[in-house]
C-alpha cells in the first residue's frame, strides 16, 4: 500500500495521464508501452495498491518533459500539464491519430484508397502510374509503423531516440515520394517499356502534388529538428538553458494532424486529376484503349 504522500503523487500522475491524452492523443496503452509496464501495473499504481518505482517515475517525467522534482513537489511547471489548465487545442482527428494504432488505421485507409484509385484508373496509364508513386511510400509507411512499434520501441528506453527513429523515417519516405514525383516519367517509361504514349503527357495534378509533398517533407523536417531542440540537455547543453526549449512541442503535439491534412489532399488531388483527364477531349491515354 502507498503512503499518503505516495498516493498524492499517484493522483498527480493520473491527472498528467489525462493531460497526455488531451494534448497528445496518447492512450493508456501508449503510456504503458513507453514506461515499460503493463496496464494492470499502472492501474495498481494509480489506485494506491502498489508504489511507483523510481525508474518508472523518471521515465514518466521524461515522457511529460518535466523534472522528477516537479512531479514530487507539484510545481507550477507541472500544473500547466493538467487537463483543466490546458487550452482546448484538440480535435477529434488529433485524438484519433494521436496513438500508433490510430495512425496505422489512417495510413492503411489511405493506402487502400490509393489502391482503389490505381485499379480504377487502369485505362489511363498516366494517372495510374502517378498514383503508384504515392502508393509505394504509403505502403512503406505502414511497414515502418509496425516495425517501430514491434521491433524498435520496445528495446529503446529513451523517448528522444524513439522520436529520432520515427521522424527520420517519415522524412525519408517524404523525400522518397519527392524523388518518385520528380522522376515519374522515367519510371513510367521503364514500367510500361515505352509502349504507352500517355505517360509523356502532362498531368495537371502534378503541380499541386509537388507542393503537398514538399509540405509533408517540411513537417517531417521541422518535427525532427524540434525533437533535437527540446532535448538539448541530452546533447550536453546545461539543463537550465535547455529547459527554456522544453515546451517547444508544436510539431510533436500536432504531428499526426499536420500530416493528415496534406496526405488526404494528395489522394483527393490524384482523383481530381484522373477525372479531369478522363473528361478532357482527345486524351491519348483513352485513345489507346478505345475500341477500333
Amino acid at each position: 500500500m502507498q503512503t499518503p504522500e505516495e498516493y498524492e503523487v499517484s493522483q498527480r500522475i493520473g491527472l498528467l495521464i489525462k493531460g497526455l491524452k488531451h494534448k497528445r492523443g496518447m492512450s493508456r496503452e501508449d503510456i504503458c508501452c513507453h514506461l515499460g509496464i503493463g496496464m494492470r501495473t499502472l492501474d495498481n499504481y494509480l489506485n494506491g495498491v502498489s508504489s511507483f518505482k523510481l525508474g518508472t517515475l523518471m521515465k514518466f517525467a521524461d515522457l511529460c518533459r518535466v523534472k522528477l522534482a516537479d512531479i514530487l513537489d507539484d510545481t507550477e511547471a507541472l500544473s500547466r500539464l493538467y487537463p483543466d489548465n490546458m487550452k482546448d487545442k484538440g480535435s477529434i482527428l488529433t485524438l484519433i491519430l494521436g496513438s500508433a494504432f490510430g495512425v496505422i488505421i489512417f495510413e492503411s485507409t489511405l493506402f487502400i484508397l490509393l489502391l482503389v484509385l490505381f485499379f480504377y484508373s487502369y485505362k489511363d496509364k498516366n494517372s495510374q502510374l502517378l498514383t503508384l508513386c504515392f502508393a509505394v511510400p504509403y505502403f512503406l509507411a505502414i511497414v515502418a509503423i509496425y516495425t517501430l512499434r514491434i521491433a524498435i520501441f520496445p528495446v529503446v528506453e529513451s523517448y528522444f531516440i524513439e522520436n529520432i527513429f520515427a521522424f527520420s523515417i517519415q522524412l525519408s519516405l517524404s523525400l522518397l515520394l519527392l524523388f518518385l514525383l520528380k522522376h515519374r516519367m522515367a519510371f513510367a517509361v521503364f514500367l510500361t517499356r515505352g509502349r504507352s504514349p500517355s505517360v509523356f503527357e502532362r498531368n495537371y495534378a502534378e503541380g499541386p502534388l509537388h507542393f503537398l509533398v514538399l509540405t509533408l517533407a517540411l513537417i517531417d523536417f521541422f518535427a525532427l529538428m524540434e525533437n533535437f531542440l527540446r532535448n538539448l540537455d541530452r546533447m550536453g547543453i546545461n539543463e537550465e538553458t535547455a529547459k527554456v526549449f522544453w515546451e517547444v512541442t508544436f510539431f510533436y503535439d500536432y504531428f499526426a494532424y499536420l500530416k493528415s491534412v496534406p496526405m488526404l489532399l494528395c489522394v483527393a488531388v490524384l482523383y481530381i486529376g484522373f477525372i479531369a483527364r478522363r473528361n478532357a477531349p482527345l486524351q491519348v491515354g483513352y485513345l489507346e484503349s478505345a475500341p477500333k
